[in-house]
């Protein structure tokens, strides 16, 4: 009878730890202390959730331990804190200057590679990534190659009758990794590879391939890049290994959209 009793007794201490609630409670107000009714109230990494009262209060019940509680309110930005005894939850006007992101978002821009020379020649492509906090891309710029019949090197420039007409392309590929500094501002910093060449004309039309002015190899490149809302633009420099010394800079320039 006894064992049955302890027994009995054991479950029901059992029972009643599992069936014990953690209650989180505690008000939202906006920057001035105004209470924010209607406000989505969460516990991160759970499922349970409320609405704010008139009076911005708001009261939780969870079988787990809750650790932090985000926010959720239109025209504010979210906010998240962590869990103690009547927080006081005070929010944000959000605008896109102020605005954190609170997932990892995909990208995708028209790009736009400006060689450093007098005949300037725009190459066009795409950039294409995914970030959050810190995130990564992969990017391509292309103008078409010139045909040439043969090339020369700068001791042959007088061996040849040239109009003075110039026909050049600057195309790479590169990949890399996109950083938040703050708010809306990111940089980005890749590597890769790129081509350039550069075409003079004969007096038959034809064009030959003029060398110091030509490279291919390695290229870094790094720049900046603002968010507004879900666009973005950006901005920066590569540096193409033109005989060893990175010296060659293109400007790049871009526009495009999170999604």
């Amino acid at each position: 009878m006894k064992k049955l009793l302890l027994l009995g007794f054991f479950l029901l201490l059992c029972s009643l730890y599992l069936s014990a609630q953690n209650t989180v409670s505690g008000t939202v107000t906006d920057k001035k202390g105004n209470p924010i009714p209607g406000a989505k109230v969460e516990i991160k990494g759970g499922t349970e959730s409320t609405i704010t009262e008139l009076d911005g209060t708001f009261t939780l019940e969870t079988k787990i331990p809750a650790q932090k509680v985000k926010v959720y309110y239109v025209g504010m930005q979210s906010k998240e804190q962590k869990v103690k005894p009547n927080m006081l939850i005070k929010m944000s006007d959000s605008n896109w200057w102020r605005e954190k992101p609170d997932k990892y978002q995909w990208l995708i821009g028209a790009q736009t590679a400006l060689p450093d020379c007098e005949d300037i020649k725009p190459s066009f492509g795409l950039m294409l990534g995914r970030v959050k906090k810190i995130g990564w891309y992969v990017k391509g710029v292309y103008s078409k190659v010139p045909d040439t019949d043969g090339s020369m090197e700068a001791e042959d420039y007088y061996a040849h009758w040239l109009t003075g007409k110039i026909k050049q392309s600057y195309w790479n590929a590169t990949a890399g990794f996109i950083a938040r500094l703050w708010s809306p501002v990111h940089v980005y910093v890749g590597a890769g590879y790129s081509n350039r060449k550069v075409a003079w004309e004969t007096f038959d039309g034809s064009y030959v391939k003029y060398e110091p002015d030509c490279y291919y190899g390695a290229v870094i490149e790094c720049g900046l890049m603002l968010k507004v809302k879900k666009f973005f633009i950006n901005g920066g420099v590569m540096l193409n290994n033109d005989s060893n010394n990175f010296k060659d800079r293109v400007g790049n320039f871009g526009i495009g959209m999170y999604f």
